[in-house]
């Protein structure tokens, strides 16, 4: 898009030169020509605006969002109790059923607050990402056609200069070719 915001400009100046070589006053029909081509192009990215506007309605956020894993873990947790209860020692069966809980409670609170940072982290993650969409691609998004929009205008302004004052331009780029003519003698 630079490049055309560039070379537009100086392709009408080239071509306005180009009419100051010409017996007859073209500036009329050439300001109308680049009053409707700004025009169509301001029509076609507000088009193309509107189309991305009215898919972008129906796209749903649940769409974005992760499938939820259900799976559990086969893995037993209490391996104490599958040994069957001593005859001998049953204290020590229960004992021993009471080491496995406080080993499985200890456990659980550090997978417990492992996931706590872990959710935590994720909040944090989406919460920046909304932050960049925010302050990064969301202009970037509403800013892709405003260079094309502002050419455009420019190139109305241009045209209808053209327009409004034909006689007045064509004598501004007759001088002009007139200096080119005397740069270059063999034009």
């Amino acid at each position: 898009m630079t490049y055309i915001a560039v070379l537009v400009p100086i392709l009408i100046f080239a071509v306005s030169v180009g009419l100051g070589f010409s017996k007859a006053n073209w500036f009329l029909e050439f300001g109308l020509a680049i009053v409707v081509i700004s025009s169509a192009t301001s029509m076609a990215l507000a088009f193309l605006g509107g189309r991305k506007a009215a898919q972008a309605k129906r796209v749903e956020y649940e769409s974005f969002l992760p499938e939820i894993d259900d799976g559990q873990s086969h893995s037993f947790k209490f391996t104490a109790g599958m040994m069957g209860v001593d005859p001998l020692n049953p204290s020590k069966h229960f004992q021993d059923q009471i080491d496995e809980l406080r080993r499985v409670s200890a456990q659980d609170e550090k997978t417990f607050r492992s996931l706590l940072r872990f959710t935590d982290r994720r909040l944090d993650i989406c919460l920046a990402q909304i932050r960049y969409h925010e302050a990064v691609t969301l202009p970037k998004i509403l800013g892709e056609g405003s260079g094309a929009i502002m050419l455009a205008g420019a190139l109305a302004i241009i045209g209808s200069v053209y327009l409004a004052i034909p006689a007045g331009v064509y004598q501004a780029f007759s001088a002009a070719a007139g200096v080119v003519r005397a740069w270059l003698p063999a034009i």
